[in-house]
């Protein structure tokens, strides 16, 4: 049974998004475990990093499947199950403890921890940069097996807005294939907003987004990072922080030296950035973070990377504008 709060809105722009075809699929280069060799940065531990940095941000909950639940996430997201919503993949219905696993990312310094950019299949081909409202990843769990939601099921997510609603929010679902989250808007979202809260209603236990599609009508070109020497594609992350939005880009294709959008997306000329990149060095983390603005044809040549620790790392992306 759904909430009486649940109301089906999206905004205009969103609907004629979810209007058009998707023409191309991305191209997105894999990271690949590299050598790690003494002054070498290793793939594979980059993977473990974010890995690492994914488990520990990961919160659990218990709640027993056959009565209403709600639970509360540390940084005040609401997840209200209706009872008897579960079933296991082939079909067979849940009763008893389910554990609830809870992940939630609101600032781009999650984002780049835990390496979830807020970058979203264009309706019109390859990417598109959005504006997030909230990350969140829910999965249910019976001894140790995944657990889904019933055909016609839904849940109640409550999300935060501490500086008020954004109008054209709406839902967006990940697909975190090769350990690449991408957006997705919903082909049918019911979404609501009031207050300092967001009210979304999905359909499925995933990485669920409150996402808008940035808009600005600069002229678009292409970003390419050039890394300091022994940095590449395979071992190496490159993200591109745009300067007073809550919004992500991260750059996936390694070609003749270079990180490149191409052919993926582009960016506007004019829009103030951080470029930030970052590897792991003898299972030190090292990065760089350099402030500029997005010009024709752009390329920035990154400095050597400087190590740090987590702390340290993180205290830097927490300082991002």
């Amino acid at each position: 049974m759904k909430l009486n709060l649940k109301i089906k809105i999206i905004g205009l722009a969103l609907i004629a998004l979810t209007a058009c075809k998707k023409e191309t699929a991305p191209h997105i280069d894999v990271l690949q475990p590299g050598t790690n060799n003494s002054g070498t940065a290793s793939g594979a531990d980059l993977k473990a990093f974010f890995n690492s940095n994914l488990a520990n941000a990961e919160q659990s909950f218990t709640i027993d499947a056959v009565n209403p639940s709600l639970i509360t996430g540390n940084q005040g997201t609401t997840i209200q199950f209706n009872p008897n919503s579960f079933e296991t993949m082939s079909g067979q219905n849940v009763v008893g403890n389910v554990q609830i696993k809870l992940l939630e990312i609101f600032s781009k310094e999650q984002m780049i921890l835990l390496n979830k950019p807020t970058m979203a299949n264009n309706p019109a081909g390859g990417l598109a940069p959005l504006i997030s409202g909230g990350e969140t990843r829910i999965t249910a769990i019976q001894n140790g097996q995944t657990l889904r939601l019933k055909p016609g099921m839904d849940y109640a997510l409550s999300v935060p807005a501490p500086n008020g609603v954004e109008p054209n929010m709406g839902l967006f679902y990940g697909e975190n294939g090769n350990d690449t989250l991408i957006w997705t808007l919903a082909d049918s979202a019911n979404f609501n907003m009031q207050g300092n809260n967001y009210f979304p209603f999905p359909t499925a236990l995933s990485w669920i987004n409150c996402d808008y599609f940035y808009n600005n009508p600069n002229p678009k070109t292409t970003v390419q990072v050039q890394m300091p020497t022994g940095l590449n594609g395979t071992n190496s992350a490159i993200f591109i922080s745009f300067d007073g939005l809550n919004s992500l880009a991260q750059l996936y294709n390694f070609s003749g030296g270079v990180f490149t959008s191409s052919p993926n997306y582009q960016l506007p000329i004019g829009l103030p950035v951080h470029f930030i990149a970052l590897a792991i060095i003898n299972g030190n983390p090292h990065a760089s973070i350099v402030s500029s603005t997005i010009t024709s044809n752009h390329l920035e040549i990154m400095p050597t990377l400087t190590q740090m620790t987590t702390a340290q790392l993180s205290t830097a992306l927490a300082n991002l504008p």
